[in-house]
């Protein structure tokens, strides 16, 4: 029975990255709430470079910023698992080194701050996703916004690549926009 529901909670979560989760009284949970099941779903549609990520090691998520959606983010990552590997979830300041991290969530809106972290990002090999529409023109990988009060996110393929991270073409024909090279300005192109 646990396997079945384990079954039924991934299609419901597959489901909502497939159709947008509407963030609004019908459901019951709130819009920090389905970023968090966004932000665990993305990490199942990336690939790492192999040499990267050994077997036994654990996942290891940084949340770097505070809020709502951080709070929820954190809560909702401490118990899950990619693959059979248990996720470790860590709350880090923006200069923090990044080193060992497969992927950040970035609640950070200083320009200067979310460049060093995209850099750090890049040269750790990490997922980067954060909120916003400006995220992924700024170098992040993948931005979540609400857009008629649905999630949305955009994904920036050159900046998965810059950091040798390949984003699946399954998670790609779900976005709402994806950008093949970033625009630090923060303008969309």
């Amino acid at each position: 029975m646990s396997e079945r529901r384990s079954i039924i909670k991934l299609l419901i979560l597959l489901a909502a990255l497939l159709f947008g989760v509407r963030v609004e009284a019908q459901a019951p949970m709130g819009e920090s709430q389905v970023k968090a099941m966004f932000v665990y779903n993305f990490l199942k549609f990336v690939e790492w470079p192999s040499e990267s990520v050994r077997a036994k090691d654990p996942f290891v998520v940084l949340i770097i910023g505070d809020g709502a959606t951080a709070d929820a983010t954190e809560q909702f990552l401490e118990s899950k698992m990619i693959g059979d590997r248990p996720l470790f979830v860590r709350r880090v300041k923006w200069d923090a080194s990044l080193a060992g991290a497969r992927a950040v969530f970035v609640v950070e809106t200083d320009v200067k701050k979310l460049h060093h972290v995209f850099d750090a990002a890049t040269a750790a090999g990490a997922l980067t996703i954060g909120e916003g529409e400006a995220f992924a023109t700024r170098g992040g990988v993948i931005g979540l916004l609400v857009e008629d009060r649905r999630v949305r996110f955009d994904v920036d393929t050159t900046a998965a690549q810059n950091a040798g991270l390949r984003v699946s073409s399954k998670l790609l024909a779900l976005t709402r926009v994806v950008r093949s090279s970033s625009d630090r300005s923060g303008s969309q192109q």
